[in-house]
């Protein structure tokens, strides 16, 4: 049954949360838009981003799943981690920290190689150099977006919390001050890019994406989205990841060839105004990896910003 034939909700309120590894608190009410499900739907948590529009794609192909877009990490991540979610799309460090900390999640894909743009108001900034002796505005301390950003920082040559000193604010928060001039440089993801671009005042300078490939000399961006889904489900359900996994592809190739089904399938439930979802999913770069070519992407990036994992993540990675 296609997404767009569903029946959806919307339901408010807070859940009693454990704020257990979510590193960015309670922010708005969950946003529910699936139908009701039975015992052997698989249940995916997807972000309120342009990144989860393949999600939903994928989805639409399989009669079992049921997507959720999530406008709130921290319930999101409880939910999963408490075994009321079977996939959790996310960002890719999360998933790196909730196995850190004994958690047994693996990563089943990526798919999301550019979606993270530095985004100043009224300043002369065109590279990274160009941020001594600024301030940037991130989400959370230890962000993934932090996570990159001082990699750019230090491969620039300048000393992070010295020559380029981070601050930290959410993003809506992030998009009020810089509407209102109030902060100089923000380091955003769409769909937070296309609301700010073409304010008054307001560049978007560079691209993360195009800084990775420039500083690692490649041409695929770097693994920031990942699927989740813990140990114990993957052992039983290996065939649906698997088509998940295919489906997943499929859906980044009808972006990219059909773009007018993409935007209409992310419309029928991301509540963005079109014209800032088409631009969105024209900034957001995909690139589906799953098996050994997600171990391998995965492992660089770690040991490009000199964070490697260790022999002891293997469990980390799904393999069928």
């Amino acid at each position: 049954m296609k997404i767009r034939d569903r029946i959806y909700r919307v339901v408010g309120g807070l859940l009693l949360l454990t704020t257990l590894l979510s590193g960015c608190g309670v922010a708005a009410p969950l946003a529910l838009a699936q139908k009701d499900t039975a015992a052997s739907t698989i249940r995916i948590y997807a972000p309120a981003t342009p990144s989860s529009v393949p999600v939903l794609l994928a989805a639409e192909q399989m009669d079992e799943a049921d997507v959720t877009i999530f406008t709130d990490h921290a319930q999101a991540h409880t939910l999963f981690l408490r075994g009321d979610v079977d996939m959790l799309v996310t960002g890719l460090s999360v998933g790196v920290e909730f196995f850190a900390q004994g958690v047994p999640v693996q990563v089943v894909n990526s798919y999301v190689a550019g979606l993270t743009y530095l985004v100043t108001h009224d300043q002369q900034v065109e590279t990274i150099a160009d941020l001594r002796g600024h301030q940037v505005v991130l989400p959370f301390e230890g962000s993934p977006i932090e996570q990159v950003t001082r990699y750019f920082v230090e491969a620039s040559g300048l000393t992070w919390g010295e020559d380029v000193v981070p601050t930290y604010s959410p993003f809506p928060s992030s998009v009020e001050l810089l509407r209102a001039g109030k902060v100089d440089v923000v380091a955003l993801p769409e769909p937070f890019v296309s609301q700010v671009s073409g304010l008054p005042s307001v560049n978007v300078v560079l691209s993360y994406e195009d800084a990775w490939n420039a500083l690692t000399d490649s041409t695929g961006g770097y693994p920031q989205v990942g699927v989740f889904v813990l140990e114990s489900w993957a052992m039983e359900h290996g065939a649906e990841i698997e088509a998940f996994n295919r489906e997943l592809e499929n859906a980044v190739t009808i972006i990219q060839q059909d773009p007018e089904v993409a935007f209409a399938t992310a419309q029928s439930v991301m509540q963005f105004p079109a014209e800032i979802l088409t631009a969105a999913l024209a900034r957001t770069s995909f690139a589906p990896r799953s098996g050994a070519e997600l171990e391998q992407i995965v492992r660089n990036y770690y040991n490009e910003i000199g964070e490697p994992l260790d022999d002891t993540h293997q469990p980390f990675f799904y393999r069928p």
